[in-house]
């Protein structure tokens, strides 16, 4: 796996309240944020990802951000769909539909 880079310029902590509630306070040094951001940005897109640390930092520091280096295979080529047909078996005739065979219907109706 590839190392990870970390995002300078942003802090990110989680505050819960006494209702479960929660929130994420992010603070932004700009200048030194958007010089990240056009290191890591690629056709006009930064992709980030938002972690959550083990533990909080000294500084109650709960989160951090990455770039996402995934990118997808360009030799990737999809399943091809199978027309292998289903071995259903045939079902029977049904008797009713089945010719008498000359012998007599003996049902009263």
């Amino acid at each position: 796996m590839a190392d990870k880079k970390y995002l300078n310029g942003i802090i990110i902590k989680e505050k819960e309240f006494d209702n479960g509630g929660k929130q994420l306070q992010i603070k932004i040094k700009v200048n030194e944020f958007i010089e990240e951001l056009k290191s890591v940005e690629e056709n006009d897109w930064a992709n980030l990802i938002i972690n959550r640390r083990k533990q909080p930092s000294d500084k109650g520091v709960t989160h951090y951000m990455v770039v996402d280096t995934w990118k997808p295979d360009q030799n990737y080529q999809p399943p091809t769909q199978r027309n292998d047909t289903i071995n259903t078996p045939t079902p029977s005739p049904d008797p009713i539909d089945e010719p008498n065979n000359g012998v007599e219907d003996r049902l009263p109706f």
